[in-house]
């Protein structure tokens, strides 16, 4: 897959296993939304596969009890 393309909010979602609502709903919420997204017009919003990758690597736990990165001591 091209690193530079956006994704619109259906191939996101499906990336992540997440309705295209879920989505929505997230960018709905303003500074609480836990994926950044590009606002490409007034109606119309895409991901960047940069992203979605970040997004997967702040909630990767290798167990129940991991804190996950932020966690983490270093």
């Amino acid at each position: 897959m091209d690193t530079n393309r956006l994704l619109s909010t259906a191939e996101a979602a499906h990336q992540l296993g997440l309705d295209p609502g879920t989505l929505k709903r997230w960018r709905t919420k303003g500074a609480t939304s836990p994926l950044p997204y590009v606002k490409v017009s007034a109606n119309r919003c895409r991901y960047t596969l940069e992203a979605l990758r970040a997004f997967m690597q702040a909630r990767t736990r290798n167990h129940t009890a991991d804190p996950g990165p932020a966690g983490r001591a270093a």
